[in-house]
């Protein structure tokens, strides 16, 4: 009887330190594709960010710097900034932001919007144009191959 309880308790001990005692081992990794197009007017540089853990997004960084390099629009520089301040207000609402740096000097304007995939809720998703992001079940490696076929260099680390 006394064999039988240190078996019992031997194999509890083994399950313990084996089975059970083992967890996931958390994965962190961050994917920045970058795509620059350049024209006669205006040159603009796009950077998104996309954090993934155990090969899900949990936040994303978009950054879309625009230099205008066309000497008419740069003389408008000022209508230029009201036309893109009506599509990109700053926005922090439950999540997700959106903010714009101007540069009037070098006439760049960027936006950047970041978005904490966890915690954003729904509406605010929404009010940006990203209302299926939760529900986005593409991997890193979907994700990258998609932007590299989009034209976009793309680095893991």
């Amino acid at each position: 009887m006394k064999k039988i309880g240190m078996l019992f308790l031997s194999l509890f001990i083994i399950v313990l330190v084996v089975g059970c005692g083992t967890t996931k081992e958390v994965k962190e990794q961050t994917l920045t594709c970058t795509t620059t197009e350049e024209d006669e007017d205006m040159s603009i540089e796009q950077v998104i960010s996309m954090t993934y853990k155990n090969d899900k997004l949990k936040h994303m960084t978009m950054a879309v710097n625009t230099t205008l390099t066309n000497p008419s629009l740069i003389e408008n520089w000022e209508d230029y900034k009201k036309f893109m301040d009506e599509d990109n207000k700053a926005f922090d609402k439950d999540g997700v932001s959106l903010n714009v740096v101007v540069d009037d000097q070098n006439y760049k304007y960027n936006t950047i919007l970041d978005i904490d995939v966890e915690n954003a809720t729904y509406e605010a998703l929404k009010e940006q144009g990203f209302e299926g992001i939760k529900n986005d079940t593409s991997t890193l490696e979907d994700s990258k191959k998609e932007a590299e076929k989009d034209g976009a260099t793309c680095i893991v680390k």
